[in-house]
């Protein structure tokens, strides 16, 4: 066998790293030399680590054990991208017009805390025989990637593009690693040019009007002549999720409340499933009267349905009031139809980036920042795949029953759920989403620990999220049966809708946060045609409210629909607006734009 290639491998994050080096060290054979202390980041040297011959991969394709081979790896990493864009002195605050930025020369810079590590790869590279990439594989990972090769180039040009590999991985577990040791690709070019397209527009963008509206803020208001309020910033996806909080607060601010009146119908059933139709008293004006039958009505096993009007509400009380009348002249109501039909919740997608943030936001009060810190750490451990992705299929080839076996060990309801999902053929496989990026998986555990043993509440939270997401995909749909009762009063009709669950299925492990209910239980049996008279028949009154001020969950869903930001960016777009304080947010998860938000966007629209 020929001698060792010494491969130099470049991770995104140093917890990354250590998790590569961790599973070099565990390859049969390889001798582990440990971490090299006093560099820019942490150093680790394995030798002797036996996988297909770095030399002839590079097309992305899978190498068999036939063409093994020895390679010492040094393994480091960066922290995010090395180098930064911006413009030359020539161009500084005062120095020229904000619209000259937009053809203005972009210049490639280190900033000092980034020239360590740009120095130690350009030591390490001379080292180097090839070159592993492990960044984060998405988009910016792959720009990250292209500047790291830059680097490396530069300290090695005898490197040149076929010495550098591209390691394609959603996870840090042994098994995808050594799958990536396998399959090395190169850098997807394309990719790059999309990420630095997108960065000097954004840089264009955000600079020039950040200073035109900075500098016009200083003109003409004296809150802002002497500098004190700093830099009032723009950006291109930053402004847009502002826009969707202001927007939402002057539709609060113009709303007219309205008077509106309806009829609200009730009918009692008994303990035997029959509605019970004795005569009863016939109120309006919000009133109900006592019943003359003293007897209808007190039966604890008796339950009320309530039937929703057809025309739903009415702003004109006088029509209200003559239709009401009709119906109150009449007395009785006719059944015109119940029919019944089975009925399927279906069980949830595969999780993907937008849905988890949505989901964290609503079931757990978690901010779309601080739960994206939380998933990515939750990745670094090992705990749960990539969390950035916008994938919602599962690969035919996934192993779904090994990693719910897993979980049957762990004591508490993913032990037993995981049990009851592996017997009486309740496995099913995920149903497919729309969406799918190629690169990485949907979001799914990797390890199956018992949530008690994860000490951060936040990481503790979103594990058992995740846990809960993917086994309630493996699921069958919940099952029930939905009535739906129409009864007609003179002109009026007035509908029901109950339903029975029969098999609860995947809702079992998204409880409390997943529900399925009408609110009405079964309704009764009754004979179309036959007659009956109401429990109750009001003609109430209500107003219409303003709308709430935008929710978090909402505006990640408006950000998804109209492409602002990505998968990986919106919760840093929606971070920056509180950090630049253009709007708050309150306990409730609602945003509520500041007086500044308000005037910059308000400025644009006018």
């Amino acid at each position: 066998m020929a001698g060792p290639i010494t491969i130099l491998n470049v991770a995104e994050k140093p917890s990354v790293a250590r998790a590569l080096a961790s599973v070099f060290a565990q390859t049969q054979g390889s001798r582990d030399l440990g971490p090299v202390r006093n560099q820019a980041a942490q150093v680790f040297v394995c030798e002797n680590v036996i996988f297909p011959n770095i030399l002839i991969q590079g097309d992305g394709r899978h190498q068999g054990p036939a063409s093994n081979r020895p390679h010492r790896m040094i393994t480091t990493s960066v922290r995010g991208h090395l180098a930064s864009q911006d413009f030359g002195s020539n161009y500084g605050w005062g120095a020229c017009n904000p619209s000259a930025l937009f053809h203005a020369p972009i210049e490639t810079m280190y900033q000092s805390d980034m020239e360590p590590l740009k120095n130690m790869l350009l030591a390490k590279a001379r080292e180097a025989d090839a070159i592993i990439l492990w960044l984060d594989c998405d988009r910016e990972g792959e720009a990250i990637s292209w500047e790291v090769r830059e680097v490396c180039l530069q300290g090695n040009p005898r490197l040149q593009d076929n010495n550098i590999y591209r390691a394609k991985f959603s996870t840090v577990m042994p098994q995808e690693i050594r799958g990536a040791l396998s399959s090395l690709g190169r850098v997807n070019v394309n990719f790059v040019h999309a990420v630095q397209a997108r960065s000097e527009h954004d840089l264009r963008v955000g600079a020039a009007f950040t200073r035109f509206q900075t500098l016009r803020l200083q003109k003409n208001f004296d809150e802002f002549a002497n500098g004190s309020q700093g830099v009032v910033s723009y950006g291109p996806c930053q402004f847009p999720t502002l826009g969707f909080v202001v927007e939402r607060w002057a539709r609060i601010q113009t709303f007219i409340p309205e008077d509106f009146w309806y009829i609200d119908m009730a009918i009692t059933v008994s303990a035997d499933g029959t509605m019970e139709g004795s005569e009863s008293t016939i109120g309006g004006g919000g009133q109900q009267h006592s019943n003359p039958n003293p007897n209808q009505g007190t039966s604890s096993a008796s339950r009320p349905v309530f039937l929703k009007w057809k025309r739903d509400r009415l702003y004109d009380k006088v029509l209200t009031m003559s239709l009401y009348e009709s119906c109150t002249d009449t007395g009785e109501a006719t059944v015109v139809s119940l029919t019944g039909r089975p009925k399927n919740k279906w069980r949830p997608i595969p999780l993907a980036t937008v849905e988890l943030q949505k989901r964290a936001s609503r079931y757990l009060r978690i901010g779309s920042e601080r739960l994206m810190t939380a998933a990515d750490e939750l990745y670094q451990q090992g705990l749960i795949s990539y969390p950035r992705t916008e994938t919602e299929i599962f690969r035919q080839e996934f192993q779904h029953i090994p990693l719910i076996q897993s979980f049957q060990a762990i004591d508490g309801i993913f032990g037993e759920y995981a049990s009851k999902l592996l017997s009486n053929n309740n496995f099913q496989n995920p149903r497919a989403g729309r969406n799918d990026d190629k690169a990485h998986p949907p979001i799914t555990p990797c390890k199956a620990v018992a949530p008690n043993t994860i000490h951060d509440k936040t990481h503790r939270d979103v594990y058992t999220l995740v846990v809960q997401h993917y086994l309630a995909c493996c699921s069958r749909d919940a099952l029930g049966k939905e009535t739906v009762l129409t009864v007609k009063m003179a002109s009026e009709e007035f509908v029901a809708k109950g339903l029975m669950v029969l098999e609860r299925n995947w809702l079992e492990i998204y409880s409390p946060f997943e529900r399925w209910s009408t609110g009405q239980g079964e309704l009764p049996n009754v004979q179309v045609g036959s007659r009956f008279t109401p429990t109750s028949l009001l003609m109430k009154d209500g107003r219409t409210t303003a709308p709430n001020f935008i929710s978090e969950v909402e505006l990640i869903s408006l950000m998804d629909r109209n492409g602002i930001g990505t998968d990986a960016t919106i919760a840093t777009h929606i971070s920056t607006i509180q950090d630049r304080q253009y709007a708050e947010k309150d306990p409730s998860q609602r945003f509520v734009p500041t007086k500044l938000g308000i005037a910059l966007v308000e400025g644009y629209n006018r």
